[in-house]
């Protein structure tokens, strides 16, 4: 049963995807319809896998697919995150009946949206990196065409920006994977831990496992491969960039996740670059957010910024060891509270694209006030990734900070460490303030202020909001104070299950999430907030007639200042290398069949089939110069010299070779 259910749900998107292109093409009244339904399916399949796990882990494994197979892992973390996925694409499916009705080549969208979900299902139930890799690859190009949707030039771009990067990564963490199976003789999750556990890492597989590293925190939208987040996001339409923001991300994380587990457990060097990178991408995507003036555009730097946060706590889970429960169950919950919060956020974003067509902080000034469920549905979102105590983000954001307090104590640091650690903390607490701080702008911007000219026409748009989109908003709300209000009942009960899959212990107590220490916590990074918006943002971001000003620092946008000089020069070097030694290997060719090889000369006479043919064309014209057959044969000669000259030249061997390797491929990848 497990098995069929596993393949359901991993192949069923495909196939339902294709039934939806030609089912929409013939009846596009009833294309919403059969999107949604095959979501539904999708929906009870992963509810009755649940059903039929509780409790318990499988493996399902697939022999001669691939070369060395495919497997599935039925657990709880794979669970936990398989029904959260179905469950986003399922309300952003719905919602999307409103948000695309005035947009062109919905069949397209709905098929690529399908095809996105059957990638994502095959990541989270994954039982090997082989697995994990085929249906990364799957979600990062099916994903694609959402962020072009629009067919736009900046959409363009930022989907040339997605493309480069999700392929560059893929690269790189395949080339990862196969220095892994080269020194471990396999993939398998499981298996990776049992062969690495108590030991010192080699180099080679330490190196792998950075390649890999590096290739799943691409799209997490870890720094300093982050680029292409910010600009996808803003372009894509609102239900894709909640499902970029609070589901795609997460792939990558959970990629790392299974690094971490099993096997740089016990790699002091592995978590101080984890801890190192992601307090990077904690700080850096908040200040991205605090200087944006597209409201896109900085929910997608938060994403990245709670990417940093998820990143330290699996970063103190390490440093920790077997006793890093905290940071890697906070880290756990932390990815749960970030998807729905950001499906809150992405959806009221989505509201504002559909009745204002803008997204510029300025363009958009006051349209929430009078809206008062969009008002409560963006506060609840707002409260909950800002870490506001009854909120989700404030519970999961305790234990990441407990996480931290835990090492400085647990370790009796002193001096330079303790320092050293401290500060850490603090940053962390500082990135929290500045989450407020960019929230507040966001929340004042759209509820608050008043659009200089457009207010009186923002305050009449009564039916803004269809009763289903409605509903869908609200449903979404529902789950970020549940989980605040009642944290040792509500996530912790649930996520405890997934300590095996971290390799941690089992959380046996309850944690005082509401005590003074950790409420202080919270309060610090409230006060740097409020300190950061009244003397940052109101003062140097706004002008006296509260208008927005874009002072976003260009020396941040590594693609314009790094990547790209970087890749041109890249290929530059390369084209001048292979032209250098196109030109030494064709003069060796030329002084070989001077000397040893006296290569023969090539003589033409004047009985070519061309010559023929336009010797016919001249008794038709009762031409006796032959005019037209001498054309023909020097057309003919001048084409078969060409030729020649091409095929002894080492670029045309090259392009041969080349051709080769991808008949080769595409002949292995089949049969």
């Amino acid at each position: 049963m497990n098995l069929f259910l596993v393949l359901f749900l991993v192949l069923f998107p495909l196939l339902g995807g294709v039934l939806v292109w030609f089912l929409g093409n013939k009846l596009p009244k009833f294309r919403e319809v059969f999107a949604i339904s095959v979501n539904a399916l999708e929906l009870i399949a992963m509810i009755l896998l649940i059903v039929f796990n509780i409790g318990s882990s499988s493996l399902i494994t697939l022999d001669k697919i691939c070369g060395i197979g495919l497997s599935f892992k039925v657990g709880t973390f794979n669970l936990i995150y398989g029904f959260l996925s179905v469950f986003l694409w399922m309300v952003t499916i719905t919602f999307s009946k409103e948000y695309m009705h005035h947009y062109q080549n919905k069949g397209r969208y709905y098929f690529f949206y399908l095809l996105t979900l059957s990638g994502v299902m095959g990541v989270f139930l994954s039982g090997d990196f082989m697995t994990t890799f085929i249906f990364f690859e799957i979600m990062s190009f099916c994903s694609y065409p959402l962020i072009i949707h629009d067919e736009k030039e900046e959409s363009k771009k930022a989907g040339l920006t997605y493309l480069s990067i999700a392929v560059i990564s893929g690269m790189i963490l395949l080339m990862g994977l196969f220095i892994l199976y080269a020194q471990l003789g396999t993939l398998n999750f499981d298996l990776i831990k049992s062969l690495t556990q108590g030991q010192p890492l080699t180099l080679p597989v330490f190196v792998g496992g950075l390649l890999v590293f590096i290739g799943f925190g691409a799209k997490a939208g870890m720094y300093p491969l982050h680029i292409w987040l910010p600009k996808a996001h803003a372009v894509a339409p609102a239900p894709a960039s909640a499902l970029l923001s609070g589901i795609m991300t997460k792939t990558g994380v959970f990629g790392i996740i299974v690094l971490c587990s099993n096997l740089f457990f016990t790699s002091e060097q592995f978590a101080t670059i984890l801890l190192v990178i992601a307090l990077i991408t904690m700080v850096l995507g908040a200040v991205l957010a605090l200087f944006s003036v597209n409201l896109k555009r900085t929910l997608a730097c938060s994403s990245m910024s709670q990417i940093g946060f998820i990143l330290t706590g699996l970063a103190f889970m390490l440093l920790l060891g077997e006793h890093g429960t905290l940071g890697g169950l906070g880290a756990f919950l932390h990815m749960i509270n970030h998807s729905f919060i950001k499906l809150v956020l992405f959806m009221c974003a989505g509201v504002v694209v559909m009745n204002l067509h803008a997204l510029n902080l300025n363009d958009i000034q006051g349209f929430g006030r009078k809206k008062p469920l969009l008002l409560v549905c963006f506060l609840i979102g707002a409260l909950g990734i800002m870490g506001i105590p009854f909120f989700n983000g404030y519970v999961s954001k305790t234990m990441i900070h407990e996480a931290i307090v835990e090492y400085i104590v647990h370790h009796h640091l002193e001096g330079g460490m303790l320092f050293l650690f401290k500060s850490i903390e603090y940053l962390f607490l500082f990135s929290g303030g500045l989450t407020i701080a960019y929230m507040l702008k966001l929340f004042v911007c759209l509820f608050v202020e008043k659009h200089p000219t457009r207010q009186e026409e923002f305050d009449n748009m009564k039916n803004y909001l269809s009763p289903l989109s409605k509903g869908l908003l609200i449903l979404s709300c529902i789950m970020i104070p549940a989980i605040g209000i009642l944290p040792n009942m509500v996530p912790l009960a649930l996520i405890n299950h997934a300590s095996e899959f971290f390799g941690v212990h089992h959380l046996d107590h309850s944690i005082a999430f509401f005590s003074w220490t950790n409420l202080k916590g919270s309060l610090i990074s409230i006060a740097i907030g409020i300190a950061v918006y009244f003397l940052l943002v109101r003062l140097v971001f706004e002008s006296k007639k509260h208008e927005y000003k874009d002072l976003y620092p260009r020396v941040l946008d590594l693609e314009t200042l790094v990547y790209i000089p970087l890749l041109k020069g890249f290929f530059y070097m390369l084209a001048y290398i292979l032209r250098v030694l196109d030109l030494f290997l064709d003069a060796v060719v030329a002084l070989l069949r001077k000397t040893v090889l006296k290569s023969h000369s090539y003589h033409f006479e004047k009985h070519s089939l061309a010559y023929r043919f336009g010797n016919m064309i001249d008794k038709k014209k009762d031409d006796e110069s032959h005019k037209y057959a001498e054309k023909a044969d020097q057309m003919y000669n001048a084409v078969f010299m060409a030729q020649r000259n091409l095929s002894n030249s080492f670029t045309f061997t090259l392009s041969m070779l080349c051709l080769g390797i991808i008949i080769i491929i595409t002949f292995v990848l089949i049969f």
